[in-house]
């Protein structure tokens, strides 16, 4: 030291140590703070400022339990890069120890941040030195698990939005759904329209804001797998912010489990498609039945010309997780309507169990289009002796161009994909004619007109 240079103050090196149970999005929760000063040289701190990764927020009050050490906690400014301040106030004599069971409040982001680091400082008010510092790694944001929503992306075509979710927490009865959604998909969930797949007791549902839905639960909710869907219109283009969240909220307001920012489907503007109701000859466990599925070009499908980007190469049917398909040979799978310009060999994939692959070629010239009218494909299946919760039955359009073509509706070569919730054992069957040729009743028969008909009233609506 040449008794000229400006000296460096000597701090103290914290452990520090941040715990959070189970961090929702979005979410007001309790953290746990383990900080020890050491030897608090030169000074014990009467201030500790606890610095939170970004997206994280302090409000006032944020104390919850901080013994006879630290007596508040409240908002400090913001970091010149904008990250959250906690002040959190000791007594006057300072704090020479680990403080016990300090806990404060924290509102966590929507999802975890690149940077993680959380950071506190030790501080002597009165002079406004700092005494020492420390790091904490940080921790994950936990999201809600196998979260999965899909619509047909149809502009203006009512149509159904199915979501499913496995929640983590127990939440008791009085709580509630919180759906946001993009602007401009008109969501009904009047008793008529709101599915309960795999739900608790529900209570009423309400959608006055469009891009807010609010689904209230009358019966406690327990971890597990859940499922629903309400009707939805698509706008004619996709939205600016094309997101969805999904958020379990309790009796109290406060967010318990959640999913935020799910990427919404992409409306496909030139594609006129429908979905076609679901019918079944048998509902009984550990039966046959002999399924049709299928979906309505209401009007003929672009050319190359007109929407390269939206050309359709294949059909993929996924059944629920349980069902098996029973088609052997070609023979077994019937296509309903002839007019569907398949691939030369080929065109049918039946080798995997729980999905059904139909492959078009559409592209022999750039006028080879679907013409319009209903698609419907019958083939037989195994009916488990369990039903599975995400009981839904889906028929995917794809697009061309994709290696291994398209596996799963979740394929980035989906373009539109019908979600169906399927039948219980106890519902009857209806529909089609068994695999051993005989010919349904004329009371399935009848039911089944019914159901078209009230299928077609259902998307006349929206028109």
């Amino acid at each position: 030291n040449d008794a000229e240079s400006r000296e460096f103050a000597l701090v103290e090196g914290y452990s520090f140590d941040v715990i959070a149970p189970r961090p929702a999005p979005t979410a007001v929760v309790e953290v746990s703070l383990r900080i020890n000063p050491g030897l608090g040289v030169p000074t014990a701190p009467t201030e500790f400022r606890v610095v939170a990764p970004p997206g994280f927020n302090f409000s006032t009050g944020c104390l919850v339990a901080g013994g006879e050490d630290i007596l508040d906690c409240i908002p400090g400014s913001p970091t010149p890069d904008g990250r959250a301040v906690a002040r959190l106030i000791c007594n006057e004599a300072g704090v020479r120890r680990s403080p016990p069971d300090l806990r404060i409040r924290v509102l966590t982001p929507a999802a975890t941040p690149v940077e993680r680091a959380w950071y506190v400082q030790g501080m002597d008010v009165w002079s406004e030195r700092q005494q020492g510092w420390g790091e904490f790694v940080g921790f994950d944001i936990q999201e809600m698990a196998d979260t999965y929503v899909t619509y047909p992306g149809i502009p203006t075509v009512r149509s159904r939005a199915v979501f499913q979710f496995r929640s983590q927490v127990l939440v008791q009865a009085g709580g509630h759904l919180l759906i946001r959604l993009p602007a401009g998909l008109s969501p009904e969930c009047s008793p008529a329209n709101l599915i309960a797949i795999a739900l608790p007791s529900m209570g009423y549902c309400l959608s006055t804001d469009p891009q807010r839905l609010i689904i209230n639960l009358n019966s406690t909710m327990v971890p597990g797998r859940y499922a629903f869907a309400f009707a939805v219109t698509p706008p004619p283009s996709t939205p600016v912010r094309n997101r969805i969240s999904i958020m379990l909220v309790d009796r109290f307001g406060q967010i318990q489990d959640g999913a935020m920012n799910l990427v919404a489907p992409t409306i496909q503007d030139k594609l006129k498609i429908q979905e076609v109701p679901l019918t079944w000859t048998s509902s009984r466990p550990g039966r046959e039945s002999v399924i049709t599925v299928g979906f309505e070009a209401v009007e003929p499908l672009p050319d190359l010309i007109i929407a390269p980007d939206q050309q359709v190469a294949e059909v993929l049917i996924s059944l629920p997780v349980g069902f098996s398909h029973l088609v052997e040979r070609v023979t077994d799978f019937t296509l309903m309507n002839e007019d569907m310009p398949l691939s030369d060999g080929s065109w049918l994939d039946f080798m995997q169990k729980d999905r059904l692959r139909v492959i078009m070629n559409l592209n022999r010239t750039n006028w080879m289009t679907l013409k319009a009218g209903i698609y419907e494909f019958r083939f037989p299946v195994l009916v488990p002796e369990l039903l599975p919760i995400f009981n839904v039955w889906q028929v995917s359009l794809c697009s061309p161009g994709f290696p291994g073509g398209c596996q799963k509706p979740s394929d980035p070569s989906v373009l539109v994909n019908f979600a169906i919730p399927g039948f219980s054992h106890s519902d009857v069957g209806i529909g089609a004619a068994t695999s051993g040729g005989t010919v349904p009743s004329v009371a399935a028969s009848v039911v089944s007109a019914w159901l078209a008909l009230l299928w077609t009233l259902f998307v006349a609506e929206s028109r």
